[in-house]
């Protein structure tokens, strides 16, 4: 059975329905919103069902009212299979997969997912239970890059790591530890992985076992941790510029 998702705001609906893959089942206005005659355009231009509810019904369809007067119901993004999102990234030059232990924020996953497409990561592998997933809140922060980041869900993340270990995929984690390197220190012209961890206990001892490299980011400040999407963007950043 299909199942759907809404998303909201400008950027995600209007990235949406300039997305062909993108695939929508129905839009929903406020009689009166702003800029109606361009979206109603762009429904119309791929024969979109459109429907106009007041302000009470779209703020439940997304439990929030900065929905910015438009709601979008897609079906839920594809889950690419690990052995389809691996093969994929190793045709790319610098083949590069992020594997998130149970992140539980919204926000953090979207921001996450907005850094991924940005600097062309090949795919974010996460877990199909204990992990937050696309929804409304997600689909707004990532300003509409959940469309075009490939998300594999799996039931265990160790067996994940073990089999991308088999396909030649170097695996760091970010774990500030006595032993662990400072990232700007190493080389990254191997396919990787880079795992980052939950927002509040970090990356799992058990996934940490398989880890090749521990990284951390230097800092100069009195605080010892980053927001993880933050620490995400700076990792993925500092990782991309070091293989050019």
């Amino acid at each position: 059975m299909q199942e759907y998702i809404y998303i909201y705001g400008i950027n995600p609906v209007v990235e949406s329905l300039l997305n062909p893959a993108v695939k929508i089942n129905k839009l929903y206005l406020l009689p009166q919103g702003k800029n109606n005659e361009y979206y109603l355009k762009l429904a119309k231009s791929r024969q979109i069902k459109v429907v106009f509810c007041l302000t009470d019904k779209m703020t439940a369809l997304v439990q929030t009212s900065k929905h910015q007067s438009l709601v979008l119901e897609i079906c839920k993004p594809e889950n690419y299979s690990l052995t389809a999102i691996t093969t994929k990234a190793l045709q790319n030059r610098n083949p590069f997969l992020l594997v998130l232990d149970k992140i539980s924020d919204p926000h953090n996953f979207g921001a996450i997912l907005r850094t991924c497409d940005l600097f062309n990561i090949d795919g974010v592998i996460i877990l199909e239970k204990r992990q937050v997933d696309i929804n409304a809140t997600v689909a707004k922060t990532s300003a509409g890059a959940f469309n075009y980041v490939p998300v594999c869900r799996v039931n265990n993340l160790t067996n994940a790591i073990e089999y991308l270990k088999k396909q030649g995929f170097w695996i760091y984690a970010t774990n500030l530890t006595t032993t662990a390197y400072n990232v700007s220190k190493l080389k990254y012209d191997t396919p990787i992985c880079l795992m980052v961890g939950n927002e509040g206990t970090g990356i799992s001892a058990k996934l940490l076992k398989h880890s090749d490299f521990n990284i951390y980011i230097p800092t100069t400040g009195h605080l010892d941790s980053l927001n993880v999407s933050v620490a995400s963007a700076i990792l993925i950043y500092q990782i991309k510029m070091l293989q050019q």
